[in-house]
Formats: C-alpha cells, structure tokens, sequence
C-alpha cells in the first residue's frame, strides 16, 4: 500500500506539534522556547526539504504533482547547485493541482519534488514527468557528489518522459527538473513501476482515435469540396485539419525531432491562425455573412485577414507574443462567430439554429482552453479531452448541415437555372415577337409612306396634296413609334455597338433639330442653339447614336413644352477634364415639373417618356451622365455629359478662317434676349463689332445714327416675327430710309413656316433669309459670302445612277414591288422583277445584273438562300459578284449581321427613302475612275 501526506497550497511545510497538557506544561513551554531560539541564532545555511511523498508499502500509480515545487527563473541564471544550497527555498511555490498550469512564459522554470521511501529494501521506481514532453527539459537526480543530470539508462521516452530512479530504504530524495516551455507552461508529476508506467492509457487511445476521426472528417470535406464545389466544406476541411496540427504540436510528440523541435512555438502559432481562418471562412460561407450580418462580415474578413498576415510572419515572432497574440485572436473570433450565429438565427437564416448550436459547443471549450493557456483561469479538468470532443461532435454535425444546405442550394441553383431558361425563353420570343411585329408592321407602312411619297411627284390639287402631306406625317409617325419601341428592346439587352469616328457638333446639331422645326414652330416654342467657342470643331464620337440621344431628347421635351424659348446649349464640361463636352437643354418653354411628371413610371406610357429613357439609356452606354433640375421656381432644365475626345483633324479652309470677318459692324435685330446674346457671342468670336436691339423702331433708330456719323452697319441681322414692326417691314423701311445712303446688307432669321417669298424679299431688299435655328457655321458662311469677302459655295448636283443600269428587285409583296419599282422610275431605271428567292437564282444565273434589291424574308426560298446560291453560282463560273443590297423590314442588329453573313454588301431597312436607294445605287454601281459621290 502506498502512503503519502497529501498537501494543498496551506499545507504547511513542517509537522504540527502535538497540544500539550497536564502538570509538565510549563515546564516543557519553557524547553520548547529555548529550542527555538538556538534554532533562530545564525549557523550554516542547510537545504529546507520539501514534504516527501512517502512510499511505505507496494506502489501503485499516483499523481503527486501537489508534492511538488515550482519557481521561475526569468533570466535562466539558477543552477542546480543553488537551489540545493536553500537558498531559494522560500521562492518555491506548491503546487496545487493533479496537472499544473503556468500560463505563457519564454523562460525556464524549476521543478522539485522529495519522495521518501519508508520501505526496508530499496525501491526501483519510475518517474513520469508530463504531460507533454518539452524540446529544452532536463531532470537532475541526487548522486554522493550533489546533483547530476538524468543519464541515457535512466530516460526513455513513451508518450512522455520516463525516468528510472532508485529510492534507498528510510531516505528521502529531492529532484529538480529544469524545463524551458517556449510558450505555455504546464506539468505533472507521476510516480508507479515500470510495468504500469509502460501499460496504455485508455485516454492515449481515446486521443488518438479522435484525432482519426477528425481527419476522417477533414478528408470527407476536401472530397465534397472538389466534387461538389462549395467554400464551406473546404473552410471546414481546413478547420479540422489545422486543429489536427495544433494538438500534435502541442502534444510533445514532436519535441525531440531534430526539425520539428526547435521550431514548435512557431508552429503552434501558425496552427492557431489557421484556426481562426478557417472558422472564420465556415462563418461567412456557412450563414452567409454578407447578407444577414453585414458588420459582422466585415470584423470577420478583419479577422480573417489578420490570421492570414499571422501565419505568414509566425516565423519572426517571439513565442510568449505570437502565442499571446494568436490566442487572443481566436477568443475574439469564437465571440464574433457566436454573435454570427445568434444573429443569422435571429434572422431565420437557413440552417442558422444548427449552426448556433454547434458554435456554442466548440467555442465552450475552446475559449476555456485559451484562457487556460494564457493563464487567466485554473482548468482543473482535461481540456485536450473536451476539446477534441468537442469539435469532433460538431463537425459531425457540421457536416450534416452542410450536406443540407448543400442540397438546398443545389435546389435553389436548380431553380435559378430553370427560371433563367424560361426568361431567357421569354425574352427571346418577345425579341422575336417584336422583330416579327416590326417587320410585319413595318412592310405595309412602307407601301404606305413610299406610295405617297411617289403621289407627290404627281399634278395634285393643294386639298390633295395637303392629304398626302397628312397621310405621309402619319406614317412617319407611326414609323418612330415602331423604331422607339424595337430600339429600346436593343437597349434593354445590351446588346449596343458604337462607332468611333470624327464628327461635327455643329452640323449633327443642326440635322437634329431640323427635324422639330415645324412641330416647334406649332407649339409655339423657338429653338435656340448655342455652340461655345471652346467646343473643338471635330471630335470622335458615335454621331448616329449622339443624333439619336439629341432626336429623343428635344422630340420629348417639345412634346410637353409650353410657348417660350428651347435653349440647346453646348459647351466643354466645367470641371475642365479634357474631351467631356455637356448638352444642356433649357429656357422657359419648359414647364416647371414637367421633367419630374416626364420621367415618372406611368408617363412612360407616353412616346415622349419611351423617347426619355432610350436617351438616357444611350448616354449611359456612351460612358456619360445625365441629370435634371425641375424645381418650382427656378429654371428647369436637362443636361448630360459625354466623352467627345478633341481631334486635330482640320476642317476646310472656308470654314476655319477666323479673320474673314474681322472689324465688321453688325446690328442684330430679334425682341429675344437669348438670340441676341448667343448672336453676339459668336459673331465677337470672329472679331465683328456687334450692337443688339429688341425694337425694330429702335433698331431703325440706331441705324440713322450710325448713318450720320458716317459709320454705317455692314450687316444686319433681322428677326421674321416682331411685335409692332415685323422683320419684312422694318427691312423695307431701311430700304426705303433717305437717311440711311449705303443700306447695309440685310438676312433674314426666319421660321419654317411664314417666310417671305423670293418676290418679297426682294422687294424688301433681303439679301439672303436664313432657317432659324441658324448655326455658327452657317451663319458666319452666309456673312462671309453677302460682304463679298467668300465667293459662294456651289453644291454639286446629287449624282444619279446610270439609266443603262440593270437591276433586278427580289420583292414578293406586290405593294412593295410597286413602291420600289415606282423610286426607280423616278431614278430613271426600269428593273426586272421577282417573286421569291428562287426565280432571282434562275434569273441571276442566266442574265448578268449591274445590282439585286434583295428581300430576306419570301415564299419558297428566302433572300439570305438565295444569296448564297448566288455567290456559288458566281464563285463556280468565276465571275466577278454583283453587288446585292437586302431590303428589309428588319432593323435589329441580328438581322443586319445575318444579312452581311449571307453575302449581300449593304442593308437598307424599309421603308426606302428614295435618297438612300440612290446613293446605294451609286455607291455600288460606280464605274472604276468616275468621280466619287460628293456628298
């Protein structure tokens, strides 16, 4: 039987005396003082024994960890000797329990404890020291001449250290173990035979079979992973593993590698950011942080970042700081991933009650064990136990969970996919509905619109020929109607290709809002343009889809304007970036609000709303910005900005020569302020000496002054429609005025509708009548050439095709037909006609055509057939291919590509303007050396 005197932290170091009693007591009180005081008189230091364990009968196993000693030498200068001496007896601390935890330290520590051996006969016995096994330990045991270390014989290594000691009978011996953790410090002491030293630990197997099961777990996860995607499993995969990693570090196992050893304080940092990245990765995957737990995602992706950074400078740190700092990483993350959990559970996510409760059974241990190791609490149990139970039962139910969620988003995914096929579905019949509608549409219109169009030309009375004017405005509008509605499908898909070539604002300005002048002019608005002197002549840019964003803008805005005055200003962008230009609509023609009511959901119904968001849409896809201001009171205005890069590139020398006007005095005449002033503006930019007036009798007033003083005007510049004094009046006045001697030259700003005659302007000395708007370039032309400074610029006649030509028109509606073959009459050319794709084969084949009209969509054989077979046909016989031009009700991109793929060398979208079939006549008709098409 073993005996020993079991001691705890007030377990006083030497045997109490027995109470004495009876009639002896003062005298032996007496005694005992005269004891004490010879013992406190000063003589030889002398070690002070620590209370032995005692053996006195047959050994069993026995911890006696609270036997032993401990005391810490900071700067490692203790030796052996010393602490024989006593001479630090009174440092030594008891220890307290079966496993002795000192929290984190850099520096060795001294352990001792007696064992006294009360037997007859000398006892070999086995002294296990544990329980981990550490890099730098070294146990020194009593020999005649003091203290020795442990030799090869006496240690041997099993799961950890062992050492064979023999105890005399009646002694007692004291044992010092030196120990240097590293990082965290804790020990036991235990005492039995070899046999039971040697036998296996029911826990070292338990231990170990965790450690399998948890790889186990971890290989299950990387094969999920890699077969069936998913960040979660390989997060977890990782967990496990690092886990795994951080036990067999910490376990001593490794202590005695010649690699592994020295670099285990590392290691086991690495091992524990690895954690912590990992958890935090299962967090966010699992729950989906982002979307239930914003800030949450955020400190974790922290977190996550600062584990990473740990494991990467893991080999630089020292270990009491890099363990410090590792652990208290992992305790702030196993609170975030606890408000994680609680958070998405709160919020119903799925699979979040799971998740919760296998957080809290990790995290309960784990935190424990880090603040075990850091030493701010006593764990009086066994916490590599609980913790790889721990995290083994939760990531078996992980892996549950995750296998659910997994094929809950299998499903979702599933349904996602389904869902994306029907809409693409859908949305590929409504493009198809739509292109079919179109074109459906589109053929009988242009029968419609080309008819009148061929009606014109003919000997009409003026109630009939305001009728075709009525039917031929109601077609076009229809037409825009049906190019708004199919362009903003275009748009809706993304689908949008721009061109980049050089264009001039001035001119796409004027082209757009030529179109609106007569619908201005019936809502009583005036246009206005205004092009700064700082816009470069030519930029790069897209100007099809530029005039398309303009056309919508003032078509809708005109749409919903009240009498007063359109400005369309453009300048370079404020801000000074280099190649921004801004378009500003605005003037009081606008209603206040009624860009607001504009952009509102149901005014979308209305063309002008469809015409708003198609605009904005081709802004957005030109990389510009758009805005408004509409507030009450002030100025409403529409404005967007749009990269339009500078170029170089000169422009002809009539129109760039900014001297040609220099010096010229000129009286501008218009009761608006806005036109007067954008005038003047620009004709200072051409050094002219510019007056404004806003009354006609002041003007007239200001014309006799400067004839007495001899300074006449050499131009004047006169509004159409005045109040009091119309321009065709008061430019008759000046006429007819003695005073004024030398009439200066005379141009009339006027609007669509209401312009004076030749005869009239004649008679009221005009000299030129210009449309209004009039832009800078036009006007400072139409100056330069009245003053005699510019000859005038002769427009060559539009080139006509060749009436030798033979053509054939592949059309099988006969409405179509008619309309095409009456343009080409018109053109002065008689075509050959076919019904379908296969007769224009037959008649191609046997007759060689200077050009085919191609329809792509007919009975028996479409055109892009017939196309094809024609270009075999040609490649077969080795001619040279006649060009063939698709005309089609078909405007879509997909169409035009279709078109060109087949072979055919253009695409005309009908309805046909007759001037486009003529240029394309031209354009591919041309003989080799005639002179290209001036325009």
């Amino acid at each position: 039987m073993t005996t020993g005197t079991r001691r705890t932290k007030n377990t006083p170091r030497r045997p109490r005396l027995a109470n004495l009693s009876g009639p002896v007591a003062p005298a032996c009180w007496w005694v005992l003082c005269l004891v004490l005081a010879s013992l406190a008189a000063p003589g030889p230091a002398r070690a002070d024994t620590p209370p032995p364990y005692v053996i006195a009968g047959p050994l069993e196993p026995a911890r006696i960890t609270i036997y032993s000693e401990y005391l810490a030498d900071p700067d490692g200068s203790l030796t052996v000797d010393a602490l024989a001496s006593g001479a630090h007896d009174r440092d030594f601390r008891p220890g307290a329990r079966f496993v002795e935890r000192l929290g984190l330290s850099d520096h060795p520590w001294w352990i001792r404890v007696a064992v006294r051996n009360e037997l007859p006969a000398p006892q070999p016995v086995t002294l296990v020291l544990g329980p981990r096994d550490y890099h730098d330990s070294t146990l020194f045991v009593p020999d005649d001449d003091g203290y020795r270390p442990a030799n090869a014989g006496e240690r041997f290594l099993h799961r950890t250290p062992m050492y064979l000691i023999d105890l005399p009978p009646n002694r007692t011996r004291v044992f010092y173990w030196r120990v240097n953790p590293r990082g965290s410090m804790l020990y036991s002491v235990t005492l039995s035979d070899l046999a039971d030293a040697v036998d296996d630990d029911p826990r070292q197997i338990l231990y170990w079979m965790l450690l399998g099961v948890m790889l186990i777990l971890a290989l299950y996860n990387v094969l999920v992973a890699l077969l069936r995607g998913g960040p979660s499993h390989g997060y977890h995969a990782g967990f496990l593993v690092a886990m795994v990693a951080l036990l067999l570090f910490a376990s001593g196992q490794l202590a005695h590698s010649p690699f592994w050893g020295p670099w285990l304080p590392q290691l086991k940092i690495a091992a524990v950011m690895l954690v912590v990245l990992c958890a935090c990765g299962v967090g966010r995957t699992f729950v989906d942080s982002r979307r239930y737990a914003p800030w949450l995602h955020q400190l974790l992706l922290a977190a996550s970042v600062l584990a990473g950074t740990g494991i990467v400078v893991a080999p630089w740190l020292p270990a009491v700081t890099g363990l410090s700092l590792a652990f208290g990483l992992a305790l702030a993350a196993a609170a975030l991933l606890v408000l994680l959990a609680y958070q998405a559970w709160h919020r119903e996510a799925p699979q979040s009650g799971l998740y919760f409760c296998t957080t809290l059974l990790i995290a309960s241990p784990l935190v424990l064990a880090c603040l075990t190791v850091l030493g701010i609490t006593d764990g009086g149990y066994d916490l590599v136990l609980s913790v790889m139970v721990a995290v083994n039962l939760a990531a078996l139910i992980q892996a549950v969970g995750l296998r659910i969620q997994q094929r809950r988003r299998g499903r979702l995914v599933s349904e996602a996919r389904r869902d994306q096929a029907v809409a693409e579905a859908v949305e590929r019949t409504r493009r198809e509905t739509l292109a079919r509608m179109g074109h459906d549409v589109r053929t009988p219109l242009s029968g419609i619109l080309g008819m009148a169009e061929i009606l014109e030309d003919t000997p009409l009375s003026p109630n009939q020929r305001e009728c075709v004017g009525s039917i031929r405005n109601a077609g076009e509008n229809l037409l825009k109607i049906i190019n708004n509605v199919l362009e903003y499908s275009q748009l809706a898909d993304q689908k949008l290709e721009l061109d980049r070539e050089a264009l001039n604002i001035h001119e796409l300005l004027v082209e757009a809002v030529e179109l609106f002048r007569e619908r201005a002019e019936e809502k009583q608005v005036e246009l206005i343009t205004h092009v700064h002197t700082n816009v470069p002549p030519l930029v790069e840019g897209d100007p099809g889809r530029l005039r398309q964003v303009l056309t919508n803008l003032v078509g809708a805005l005109i749409r919903h304007a009240q009498p007063g005055e359109m400005v369309i200003d453009i300048s370079l962008e404020p801000t000074g970036r280099a190649g921004l230009v801004r378009f500003e609509l605005s003037g009081s023609a606008l209603r206040a609000g009624g860009l607001r009511q504009l952009r509102e959901q149901d005014s979308r119904r209305d063309s002008a709303g469809l015409n708003l968001v198609i605009a904005e849409q081709l802004i957005t896809t030109m990389g510009g910005r758009h805005g408004h201001r509409d507030d009450h009171g002030g100025e409403p205005g529409y404005w967007f900005v749009l990269p339009l890069p500078s170029l170089d590139r000169d422009l002809p020398k009539a129109d760039t020569d900014d001297d040609i006007l220099q010096g010229r005095s000129m009286l501008v005449v218009d009761d608006s302020s806005t036109v007067t002033r954008v005038i003047r503006h620009q004709a200072l930019s051409w050094g002219m000496r510019v007056t404004a007036s806003h009354d006609a009798r002041e003007a007239l007033a200001s014309l006799r002054t400067q004839a007495n003083i001899n300074e006449p005007y050499d131009v004047v510049l006169v509004d159409q429609l005045m109040p009091g004094m119309s321009g065709l009046q008061l430019a008759a006045r000046i006429h007819e005025d003695p005073v004024i001697a030398q009439p200066p030259v005379l141009i009339m700003l006027s609007g669509a509708s209401g312009a004076p005659n030749d005869t009239e302007a004649r008679n009221a000395g005009l000299s030129r009548i210009l449309p209004k708007p009039v832009s800078a370039p036009r006007l400072k032309q139409a100056l330069a050439e009245e003053l005699g400074l510019k000859a005038p610029v002769r427009r060559n006649p539009q080139a006509m095709p060749d009436p030798r030509l033979r053509l054939l028109v592949v059309e099988d509606h006969k409405l179509s037909q008619k309309v095409i073959r009456g343009m080409l009459h018109k053109l002065g050319l008689t075509p050959d006609l076919a019904a379908n794709g296969l007769e224009a084969v037959e008649m191609a084949s046997a007759t060689r055509y200077d050009l085919i009209l191609m329809d792509c969509e007919m009975p028996v054989m479409d055109g892009f057939e017939a196309t094809r077979r024609i270009r075999e046909l040609e490649r077969r016989a080795r001619r040279a291919p006649v060009p063939i031009v698709a005309l089609t009700a078909h405007i879509l991109r997909e169409h035009r590509e279709r078109s060109l793929a087949s072979g055919m060398n253009a695409h005309i979208p009908k309805p046909v303007e007759i001037g486009v079939l003529r240029d394309a006549l031209v354009k591919f008709t041309r003989r080799p050396g005639e002179p290209s098409d001036p325009d």
